[in-house]
């Protein structure tokens, strides 16, 4: 399976905009768009995404609160959790003690998390 595909999760859609620029679906990035918890749920469980986005700024708690949802689910034990976190974010690496991944602290250069991101598939595609 060449696709890798990516949920984001309460994110703007400038962000959004940015991301696909970055990672392209014609390089086989799909993406699936959620706003609220109920529908990450949902799409996490149709969609079986290789990498979740969360925009902390939708709601700190209800972010932090999908990202354990789905670390408790076996299915979700090889997927990649991105926080995007606020500036004022005190401390970001805590932020893993919730089962992400990667935090990445606003303001931060988009292309970088394309980077991160590219770097993680490739890893992945390797280990298949």
């Amino acid at each position: 399976e060449g696709l890798h595909k990516i949920l984001i999760i309460g994110a703007e859609k400038l962000f959004i905009d940015r991301v696909k620029e970055i990672m392209p679906e014609a390089d086989d990035f799909k993406y699936e768009l959620a706003h609220s918890g109920f529908e990450a749920g949902i799409q996490a469980e149709s969609f079986h995404p290789d990498t979740i986005i969360i925009d902390l700024a939708m709601g700190r708690s209800e972010a932090l609160q999908i990202a354990t949802n789905l670390r408790r689910n076996t299915a979700y034990e090889a997927t990649v959790i991105v926080a995007l976190a606020s500036e004022d974010e005190a401390a970001p690496e805590t932020l893993v003690n919730y089962g992400f991944n990667e935090i990445f602290k606003k303001p931060f250069d988009v292309a970088l998390l394309g980077e991160r991101i590219r770097t993680v598939v490739d890893e992945k595609r390797a280990n298949l």
